[in-house]
């Protein structure tokens, strides 16, 4: 078993790759969403972006996916789905009540929570190194979104931290769980899961009249979020999962913002100060310092310690499906 670890150090880099790919989308999709926003109100988007990405899903993988939804299953699939709902409508709350750039500093913290929820859950030990590593990634993406430290702490505040560590519980839960429900399968559930939930909030929530005075470019909007920044991004979070540990994952999450500013430079002519240059730039060295732990030579912490690979047990197991599979 950890003869099959060993033999593949440079695992980490290619599945750290799709995790980056997954922020690149994340990252082109936030001014995406603000320029939808304009049209749609914010559950109403979430019920159609997330019921779409659930039909696309089962129309392009359903032969592959159905066989997956077994009983056994049902109840972990909830609860990542219900996990990642509860993330989006927190963030999409706290986005309502509090300036983007500090609830964008706020969100980032799931970078902090997913090494707490993993001991916990997964019985995974971080590294002193790695732990050093996530707090030069919370330092880069404080310059990065931070606002010159004029916090304030309200409701908008609080809701972005529950999203933060809801976050976390859906890494957490989903690298526990990916290897026996399958990537498709998982990424399936929590777009059935979360549209289901968005559509409850809509109700209460938004006017669903509104829905008929959505233009063309909201519609589009809508279209490439469930399309890229669902189905693309969360399969490649979840084939990620099953080689790459959960703290790993939050931290190449990081990355997401700084795709976010470039994307938004280009399409809302948004400019991003000399501070926020600076903390992109320590959140991309953290980044590149965890994905080479796993081949540094002494990074042979036992099994879980080890920052960069996946929890051991059912993702290292050579027997298990996630042990043979190749991207």
């Amino acid at each position: 078993m950890t003869q099959n670890v060993n033999t593949q150090p440079k695992k980490p880099f290619l599945y750290a790759s799709l995790i980056f790919l997954q922020c690149l989308l994340w990252g082109v999709g936030n001014p995406v969403v603000k320029i939808g926003l304009e049209t749609m109100s914010p559950f109403w988007c979430m019920t159609t972006r997330y019921g779409l990405a659930f039909v696309l899903f089962l129309i392009f993988f359903g032969k592959q996916i159905i066989p997956h939804f077994k009983r056994e299953y049902l109840k972990s699939s909830v609860i990542i789905g219900l996990f990642t709902a509860a993330s989006f409508s927190f963030s999409t709350f706290s986005l309502m009540l509090t300036q983007a750039t500090i609830s964008g500093f706020l969100l980032s913290l799931s970078v902090v929570f997913t090494p707490i929820l993993s001991f916990f859950i997964l019985r995974q030990k971080t590294s002193k190194r790695l732990i050093l590593i996530i707090f030069i990634v919370v330092v880069g993406m404080y310059f990065l979104c931070g606002n010159g430290g004029a916090f304030s702490f309200g409701a908008g505040e609080i809701c972005a931290l529950l999203s933060a560590l809801t976050g976390a519980g859906m890494l957490t839960y989903s690298s526990k769980h990916v290897s026996d429900i399958g990537p498709f399968a998982l990424s399936a559930a929590q777009c059935a899961v979360t549209a289901i939930v968005s559509f409850i909030l809509a109700l209460i929530f938004e006017d669903i009249h509104s829905l008929t005075s959505v233009s063309a470019q909201g519609w589009i909007c809508v279209i490439y979020l469930a399309v890229a920044c669902t189905c693309i991004a969360y399969s490649l979070q979840n084939i990620a999962l099953r080689r790459v540990s959960a703290i790993f994952v939050s931290l190449a999450f990081c990355s997401e913002p700084v795709f976010t500013a470039i994307a938004s430079y280009i399409m809302l002519k948004e400019t991003l100060s000399a501070g926020g240059f600076f903390g992109a730039v320590l959140i991309a060295a953290g980044i590149v310092l965890a994905s080479v732990l796993p081949s540094a030579p002494d990074s042979s912490e036992a099994g879980t310690s080890n920052g960069g690979e996946a929890p051991q047990g059912q993702n290292h197991d050579p027997d298990s499906p996630a042990g043979n599979q190749e991207i």
